[in-house]
């Protein structure tokens, strides 16, 4: 089953800016137009390989013959420049947690030939080689864990955005005065 995003603005341009939100007006918006497509879509991550069917309701009086064209040519090229983000985002992370981890090596190799040097310096200290182990393992474990988990997870958020502006770039658009 297809997702079907229903959102009612009062002019097209609340497609893309923050209307002015009054808590008195109980019809007031608080998010943009694309603001609430996106959660929206970003809930039905199931359905992200099929179709959306977006329906844009505005009042009648902006609504001409070209609204719909000029609205997915408009959210076709925001979603072109989302997803270039997204993937430039996804490439620093990559980057960034290749140089975390050779950093974090250099550290582990040198706190455990540091370690290896003290008890091999110091015989006192092979009564708690154990412990001394045992912390240079949590050390270690805790210097690697930030690279690998940009490296595996931190990425995640950013390839669910670019599947929602792919479907946002492909979704059927009509749009309806009221």
């Amino acid at each position: 089953m297809s997702a079907q995003i229903e959102i009612k603005l009062s002019s097209i341009e609340e497609m893309f800016v923050e209307p002015a939100a009054d808590p008195f007006d109980p019809d007031s918006r608080y998010l943009s137009g694309i603001d609430e497509v996106v959660g929206q879509l970003r809930l039905k991550r199931r359905e992200l390989n099929e179709k959306t069917r977006l329906v844009i309701r505005l009042p009648q009086t902006a609504v001409t013959p070209n609204t719909a064209a000029t609205l997915k040519a408009a959210l076709d090229r925001y979603g072109a420049a989302q997803i270039d983000l997204n993937q430039q985002a996804i490439e620093e992370l990559r980057v960034g947690s290749r140089r975390q981890a050779i950093s974090a090596l250099v550290i582990a190799v040198v706190l455990i030939l540091l370690t290896i040097f003290l008890l091999a310096a110091i015989p006192a200290l092979q009564d708690f080689s154990g412990a001394l182990a045992g912390f240079v393992g949590i050390a270690v474990w805790v210097i690697f864990w930030d690279p690998i988990y940009n490296y595996v997870y931190a990425w995640r958020p950013n390839r669910l955005d670019i599947k929602v502006f792919e479907n946002l770039r492909q979704a059927d658009l009509i749009v309806e005065g009221m």
